[in-house]
């Protein structure tokens, strides 16, 4: 680092001391030239387009825009992964329910403790 700092630093020397040499008309002859190369120059100044929308897709978006698009792709899975479970579950208490409606028994029947005691007790003796 400090190699870089010392070789700016000579060619800074070299062309203070190479400015101080030039007579006066070349000078000013420099001098000129940048006055019309300034004003030459494009300024950034503000551009319409959408309310600033164009800069900040430029400046914004567009440089992270591989990221963006693995956060979308990312958010899509995870929201397609949530349907899929919840169709799943729906799936599951559909047969629940098609099974609980063409048995005999009345619905009460499953909500009742002693039922269900019951339905251990034949349950362990098969």
């Amino acid at each position: 680092m400090n190699t870089e700092r010392e070789f700016a630093y000579k060619i800074r020397h070299h062309l203070n001391q190479g400015a101080e040499e030039l007579d006066r008309k070349m000078a000013e002859r420099l001098h000129a030239a940048r006055r019309n190369a300034l004003s030459h120059q494009k300024t950034a100044g503000a551009q319409l387009s959408l309310a600033g929308m164009g800069h900040m897709a430029a400046d914004v978006i567009f440089p992270h825009a591989r990221a963006l698009i693995a956060i979308i792709g990312l958010v899509a899975g995870v929201i397609g992964v949530s349907v899929w479970n919840d169709y799943q579950k729906a799936a599951e208490f559909e047969e629940i329910d098609s099974a609980l409606l063409a048995d005999d028994l009345p619905i009460n029947a499953y909500l009742d403790k002693g039922f269900r005691a019951w339905l251990s007790e034949h349950s362990s003796q098969d």
